[in-house]
């Protein structure tokens, strides 16, 4: 909004170069999205595709101003929580519930889309006496909650999910997990009347991405050799193929006992 809008030139942004990935052996609800543009839809709340570059630096010159507001604002009160005194014994978690396409594979928005555009989320953490890091280390939005637990001296309660990631605050070259495992599920009925899968399951490791839905459907990519994620081995590299299916299967038993670690406990 206001002057945030125009702070960024849409011929200044770089479009990403997956743009033009044909999608020829994604999932069939990836590809329909393709042929869905945002000008189709009375309000941008479903995924669609983006074949407009003008419209698509525009976009993201918007997200940038929209991203530079936010910074603003957490600026803002952590500008406060200095002036208050009590900024040294405050933790500062900021973080996103998921990330946009934004033209990524020619397409827009998020849901059922697990790319990295919509995966790999910010996640920034700022707790008394830890100095400064970067870390490339695995880390899921679960983990939230045992950190800020551990952080506070307080013990998990029995049935938490996910990992402390105070280990990798103290040192950013610790590792917590091998895999992270993420879930989407959305009605069945919903599923049976669209090309939406029911059920979307993905798990990642440092080398791979492993994706497989309720419909079958499989995407494999190595994200070190491959970090746009345009060169789909589900079909070509059958033991990376077998060791995340592996992974994938370990990570929802995990996750199932997890939740049942305290009677009637719920997943969520």
């Amino acid at each position: 909004p206001g002057e945030w809008f125009h702070r960024h030139r849409p011929e200044d942004m770089v479009l990403p170069g997956s743009r033009h990935d044909p999608l020829d052996d994604a999932p069939a609800h990836l590809q329909g999205f393709r042929s869905i543009h945002p000008r189709d839809q009375r309000n941008w709340v479903a995924p669609c595709g983006f074949g407009d570059d003008t419209l698509l630096s525009q976009a993201i010159a918007a997200t940038y101003g929209m991203v530079e507001m936010i910074d603003d604002g957490i600026g803002r009160i952590v500008a406060r929580l200095d002036e208050l005194g009590c900024r040294e014994d405050t933790i500062i978690v900021f973080t996103s519930d998921h990330g946009d396409m934004m033209g990524d594979h020619g397409l827009f928005l998020k849901d059922f889309m697990h790319y990295r555009g919509t995966l790999q989320v910010p996640m920034l953490i700022d707790a008394p006496g830890r100095s400064p890091a970067r870390t490339d280390a695995l880390a899921s939005s679960i983990d939230l909650c045992p950190t800020i637990l551990d952080l506070c001296g307080v013990r998990a309660f029995d049935g938490i999910q996910g990992q402390s990631l105070t280990p990798i605050l103290e040192d950013a070259g610790a590792k917590v997990r091998e895999r992270v495992l993420i879930e989407d599920d959305i009605a069945t009925i919903t599923s049976r009347l669209t090309p939406f899968p029911a059920k979307t399951r993905t798990v990642i490791t440092e080398q791979y991405r492993y994706t497989r839905n309720s419909k079958g459907e499989e995407q494999l990519f190595d994200l070190g050799a491959d970090p746009d994620e345009m060169n789909d081995l589900k079909r070509v590299d059958a033991p990376a193929r077998a060791d995340m299916l592996e992974h994938l299967a370990d990570a929802l038993i995990a996750a199932d006992d997890a939740a049942r670690g305290a009677p009637f406990n719920r997943r969520y």
